[in-house]
């Protein structure tokens, strides 16, 4: 009586006759995770990741491959893309390649890099993340890598370091902000007068004196390539996501952890950037005078009395002393 009541249901005889249809589509996907399940043989996921690489990334297909041996060669626990809304196929490409179990791809819509980077670093479980843009050339290998753990674990107050620009924030001068900006440079220190003053530093790309430190305090590191001590960054707070889309949050996170009793360094590495053409240069150089006016303002607002007090400055400058006489006894 059960099966006689199916045979006389348009219903029954519509999702056999599916089910039928869809055999081919269902013996693919089953062929493929046969596929898939052989390649990520003697892999197992890593609950507790020590370093992972966080790559934030916008229509530059053409760097994918030049990005993902910088990621295979520095050998890290955890990769994470957050592709921001390409639509240039780089997504398809990145599928293909994100293929074992602490790989990710995070998917958006064109949320800029402080909400996605927020996201993610709240997302991954490791001790250690590595901030990166889609324009960066990685090394060949991994020792930037291991130099950044070992600094880590050489100076357990450090939660940020970066392989970029250390910047100095300073006093600025009070008055209008002209209509038109002018960027000025004097010496290692850019300005836009009433609005901001910093002062800019990095190690050499070939330096030629042998026995030179590798690392040194600074207010603020500039990413790319930025790491940060993930639980520490979380517990002041991670991004402060009014400075979104972009902008600033480099320096804000830098003040926000001296405060808080961290350091910020920043260390000799041979990283390349602002390979190709593409990201927010290329789509969205409009928003970029906005975002200075707008952020540099918001930045002074919110930490103007250590900044005009020089506290901060000396803060950095005596863990500079004694990072120096710790090396010199040794």
């Amino acid at each position: 009586m059960h099966y006689a009541r199916h045979v006389t249901r348009p219903r029954s005889w519509y999702r056999l006759f599916s089910h039928l249809a869809d055999a081919p589509r269902r013996r693919r996907i089953a062929d493929q995770l046969v596929q898939q399940k052989a390649q990520r043989s003697g892999q197992h996921y890593n609950t507790a990741p020590r370093v992972a690489a966080i790559v934030q990334f916008f229509n530059k297909k053409a760097n994918i491959s030049m990005l993902w041996r910088g990621l295979k060669a520095a050998e890290f626990d955890e990769i994470i893309v957050m592709d921001d809304g390409s639509v240039d196929g780089a997504s398809a490409e990145w599928q293909s390649l994100l293929t074992a179990p602490n790989h990710f791809l995070f998917r958006s819509n064109d949320l800029f890099e402080i909400i996605t980077y927020d996201r993610a670093i709240r997302h991954s479980p490791a001790e250690i993340v590595c901030l990166l843009q889609d324009d960066d050339k990685l090394p060949a290998d991994g020792k930037w890598v291991k130099r950044a753990l070992e600094l880590f674990d050489t100076y357990p107050d450090l939660m940020i370091l970066g392989g970029f620009h250390a910047v100095e924030v300073l006093p600025r001068s009070e008055g209008d902000i002209a209509e038109k900006m002018e960027w000025e440079i004097e010496g290692d220190i850019e300005f836009v007068r009433n609005l901001f003053v910093h002062r800019t530093s990095r190690f050499p790309r070939k330096d030629p004196s042998p026995g030179l430190p590798d690392f040194y305090y600074a207010m603020s590191a500039v990413r790319a390539p930025v790491f940060i001590r993930r639980q520490a960054y979380l517990d002041i707070g991670g991004f402060d996501l009014s400075f979104a889309p972009f902008l600033c949050d480099d320096m804000d996170n830098g003040i926000r952890a001296w405060q808080a009793g961290y350091k910020v360094g920043v260390y000799d590495v041979d990283f390349q950037r602002d390979i190709g053409l593409g990201g927010m240069r290329a789509f969205n150089n409009k928003r970029m005078e906005v975002q200075v006016r707008k952020n540099w303002e918001k930045l002074y607002r919110k930490h103007f009395d250590i900044i005009k007090s020089g506290e901060l400055t000396a803060m950095v400058e005596q863990a500079n002393a004694e990072l120096r006489a710790t090396k010199n006894a040794k």
